[in-house]
């Protein structure tokens, strides 16, 4: 039988709770009270308040992986499965990078099939990939050289940002292909070979001739 005069352990819970907020406001007043007595106390204050706003603020991400689900045609869904496949890559993954390809390309006026064989080339679509010059991510672009147009994404930390790096190689692959006229002279140029022997654009056109085939279901060796 429960005893009346005894205070509930759910009552005690509560109190104890709001105790705890109690102290912990009345704290936290004071050491704003005596924060704001000093000029560097009032810098300090607005730099905690600052990254406590961004800390309680939602993100907004731009990953390609957070964009789901994709709503791929047909042929964008063979193309997807014939690259998980080939490069032993999470179907689901795949189809985010074909989606944010797709429609990357079209907002840069480049042949999707283009730009997916140039990442295929470049990174296997694995969004990590460093080479030893330096090149990162997707596209295997060169922080440092193309540091003005990461800036327009945040910067150069977001450079290995699937979504960023696409963006940034598209341009740089469109610029090229404004500069010098042609897909073959642009993919040198891409690659820093263009005064120099390279079978880099035929291997992208490769890539690009097996992906058109798996768009319409055929498959070649």
């Amino acid at each position: 039988m429960t005893d009346p005069n005894r205070t509930s352990p759910t009552v005690m819970q509560g109190w104890e709770s709001l105790k705890q907020r109690t102290t912990t406001f009345v704290v936290i007043g004071l050491l704003a009270l005596s924060t704001l007595l000093t000029d560097a106390g009032r810098s300090r204050l607005a730099a905690w308040s600052s990254l406590a706003v961004e800390a309680l603020s939602p993100r907004q991400l731009n990953s390609v992986y957070s964009i789901l689900p994709t709503n791929l045609t047909v042929e964008q869904r063979r193309v997807a499965r014939w690259i998980a496949n080939r490069h032993r890559v999470a179907m689901g993954a795949v189809e985010q990078l074909v989606a944010a390809s797709f429609e990357t390309a079209s907002n840069n006026r480049i042949d999707p099939y283009l730009l997916l064989a140039v990442i295929s080339i470049e990174s296997a679509f694995n969004p990590f990939a460093e080479s030893a010059m330096g090149a990162v991510g997707l596209m295997q672009i060169m922080p440092k050289a193309h540091a003005d147009k990461l800036k327009a994404f945040g910067g150069e930390k977001l450079a290995l940002d699937p979504w960023v790096n696409m963006q940034v190689g598209a341009q740089i692959l469109r610029e090229y292909l404004d500069r010098f006229g042609s897909e073959t002279a642009a993919l040198r140029a891409y690659v820093g070979a263009l005064e120099q022997p390279t079978e880099y654009p035929q291997r992208v056109f490769q890539i690009r001739e097996r992906l058109l085939a798996a768009a319409v279901g055929r498959v070649l060796a």
